[in-house]
């Protein structure tokens, strides 16, 4: 078998693309790299379901709210659609007090290969949440349909709450949301790493930042091939004393 017809799950999540029609790129691994990833790939022909969705939203006193959802698929025949919509939420007619706080720093953040997230708050009885999920099933087909319109480049949309914006950055997508008067909250995803940071300067606002990563693969009963490819690896074990 050649091993460059193995296919990387991770290189999907970290490798988003920057515009609508090139969404989705596979990358061939080299036989020397797929050397060092023993067990942490899988055959192309598994892989019935890929996504990724990010959500960013702020509520500020008045109980007024805005936000993004952002949905990233890719199916098993490797077609992407992705999909944006805003979140628009009416409040009381409460006035909102502008934040007088500072936030000062942290610019380094946004460097961080991986996962980062931070909560900065400069004000009174904010809160914030920032979560990264991933879950990998298998043998469903079942999936939520997107909403939403297609994404065809930078998108924004603002209320009263403020406005946030859609766009590319560094290999990947990022969501700013900027609350008037009260902070900005962030999101981003590719280039390898995930960025959520919730910045609020004014008080009683609530802010979160979701992303969830889902996998499905098809269930594969034991065949010729894969049972030849789990024998040669059993195999290579032996001079090792396993």
């Amino acid at each position: 078998m050649n091993n460059k017809s193995w296919w990387l799950a991770g290189v999907l999540c970290l490798s988003l693309p920057v515009n609508g029609a090139s969404l989705f790129k596979p990358v061939e691994v080299s036989d020397a790299e797929l050397a060092e990833l023993r067990g942490r790939y899988v055959l192309p022909g598994r892989i019935i379901h890929f996504g990724v969705t990010m959500e960013t939203f702020w509520q500020n006193s008045a109980g007024q709210g805005i936000g993004a959802l952002v949905s990233l698929r890719v199916d098993g025949t490797a077609q992407p659609s992705l999909y944006v919509s805003y979140i628009d939420q009416t409040g009381s007619d409460t006035s909102v007090v502008s934040g007088t706080g500072q936030i000062i720093g942290g610019n380094g953040l946004a460097q961080i290969q991986g996962v980062s997230q931070s909560v900065r708050s400069a004000g009174d009885f904010n809160d914030a949440w920032n979560d990264v999920s991933i879950s990998i099933s298998s043998g469903g087909t079942d999936y939520p349909a997107q909403s939403g319109q297609p994404w065809n480049g930078a998108t924004q949309f603002a209320n009263e709450t403020g406005n946030v914006q859609i766009s590319a950055h560094g290999g990947g997508l990022q969501v700013v949301l900027q609350a008037a008067g009260q902070g900005q909250a962030q999101q981003q995803i590719g280039a390898g790493s995930v960025l959520q940071q919730a910045n609020m300067s004014g008080s009683l606002n609530s802010v979160r930042n979701l992303a969830a990563l889902n996998v499905a693969l098809r269930d594969s009963p034991l065949h010729a091939t894969l049972g030849n490819c789990t024998w040669e690896q059993l195999r290579a074990l032996r001079p090792i004393g396993y």
